[in-house]
């Protein structure tokens, strides 16, 4: 079984992983969507401060227009997800390498936000998990297999 399809279906706890996988984001949406998931997919290639990356997520994930692009909003928008109903979410971060280097403060403060998300979500018994994919520094991410 996949690692994606491990968290679909249970086997796997939420949470922030790295993810080796060169699946289309189309092939992840739909997989994530025939679970009764919901996905969201954050291109963030280009994204090289705080600023970019609150327009790319706000964008990927059709945050209501009330989102502040603040770090205080990030995470009130990702903690009432009422506007996207789903049994769980996937947030695919495609990219999160090129912040991580160009904007250390920033990714550690974002990191910090998908972690609480995920960990309230899964308090509050939904799952909530962040895909980060492609290159970037060594850090102490667990890796999704």
């Amino acid at each position: 079984m996949s690692g994606l399809a491990a968290l679909l279906v249970g086997r796997r706890d939420p949470g922030v992983y790295r993810w080796d996988s060169h699946l289309p984001a189309t092939d992840v949406e739909h997989a994530v969507a025939h679970a009764g998931w919901r996905a969201f997919v954050l291109d963030a290639r280009a994204v090289t401060d705080t600023q970019g990356l609150h327009s790319a997520i706000a964008a990927a994930c059709g945050f209501p227009s009330r989102y502040g692009r603040s770090w205080d909003a990030l995470a009130d928008c990702l903690g009432d997800l009422s506007w996207a109903p789903a049994r769980g979410w996937v947030l695919l971060y495609d990219g999160w390498g090129m912040l991580a280097r160009t904007d250390p403060l920033g990714w550690h403060e974002v990191r910090a936000i998908l972690a609480r998300t995920c960990d309230r979500w899964r308090a509050a018994g939904v799952p909530f998990v962040v895909l980060l994919r492609g290159p970037g520094p060594s850090e102490a991410i667990p890796e999704l297999r």
